[in-house]
This record gives structure tokens, C-alpha cells and sequence, in this order.
């Protein structure tokens, strides 16, 4: 009875170890995913296709908040001449999950970009999931969709920075 005891507290605390590393894995991967994030809202707001490039996936669908639906040849394009300009996006309430081969961040930001088609800039607060994909022991995006929030929410709420005009914010 008592070496029955004994093999089931083994058992069970090697399970419980696994489990606790495969958590500290888990958060682990998630500060990557975000670190990841942060690089590819850095590389939209300097136009930066080269890091881009590796950043998204060549399966990408970008769906934006107004509905536009972008791959990654058009999104890329869209940047790279300048028919889109992010000239800041301040992520918040970052939430990353990763399962196996797959993560996924969940958030709001707020973001100020231009339309070559438009004149001034245009401000919205959204809020957005993004799904990443593990293949050859690199992170990119295959899904992001965003979605306005409620055109009453503000725009800048009192943890993020107001911007002066003129001025670009850092993003974290």
C-alpha cells in the first residue's frame, strides 16, 4: 500500500513539474510573440519590407477594420509605396496564448495612419487578434483582423501618452 503511495506522489509531482514547465514555455513564447509584434508595428511605421517580409507569412490574410482583406504581396505593397502610412500604433492589454505551434495575441491600440487617396490623418482605437505560426523555428503571422471599437471609446485614454502634433509617440 505505502509503494503504491509512493508511485502515485512520484507520478504526480512529475506531472506537476512538466506542467509548470511547460507554463514557464508557454509564457516564454508569448513575450515572443509580443517581442515579435512590437518588431513588425516598428517595421509598418518605418515602412520596412525586408524585416516585413520574414515577419508575415506567405499565407497571410490581413483583414483590416474597415474590411479591406490583404495578403501579404498587397499588404506589403500597400506599405512599401507609401499608399498607407502608420505613423504610430500603440498597443494595450496584450494577452498571448501559444498551443503547440501556434500563438495568438489578443489587444486594443490605438493608431494614426494616412491614405495616399486622403488628405489627414485618420485615428482609431481597435481592437485586433493576430495568429502566429511556428515552421522552421520561426514565428510569422498567418491571420490579423482588426475591428474599430465603439466610435464613442476615446482615442487616447489616460495610460497612453498624448501626442503632440508633429511628434511620433514610441510605441511601448
Amino acid at each position: 500500500m505505502k509503494s503504491n503511495r509512493f508511485f502515485l506522489t512520484c507520478i504526480y509531482t512529475c506531472f506537476l513539474l512538466s506542467f509548470a514547465s511547460h507554463l514557464r514555455a508557454q509564457s516564454e513564447d508569448g513575450k515572443r510573440l509580443i517581442s515579435l509584434q512590437k518588431r513588425r508595428f516598428e517595421a509598418m511605421i518605418h515602412h520596412d519590407t525586408t524585416l516585413l517580409s520574414g515577419l508575415l507569412a506567405d499565407s497571410l490574410t490581413y483583414i483590416h477594420s474597415s474590411g479591406v482583406i490583404d495578403n501579404k504581396r498587397s499588404f506589403m505593397k500597400d506599405i512599401g509605396t507609401g499608399r498607407i502610412v502608420y505613423l504610430f500604433i500603440l498597443p494595450e492589454k496584450l494577452t498571448a496564448v501559444v498551443d503547440g505551434n501556434y500563438g495568438w495575441i489578443f489587444g486594443r491600440a490605438n493608431i494614426r495612419f494616412k491614405l495616399a487617396s486622403m488628405t489627414g490623418n485618420i485615428d482609431q482605437y481597435v481592437s485586433f487578434v493576430e495568429v502566429y505560426q511556428l515552421k522552421r523555428y520561426q514565428w510569422q503571422m498567418v491571420l490579423c483582423q482588426n475591428a474599430r471599437i465603439e466610435s464613442n471609446a476615446p482615442y487616447f485614454n489616460s495610460t497612453v501618452p498624448q501626442v503632440k502634433a508633429g511628434s511620433v509617440p514610441s510605441i511601448y
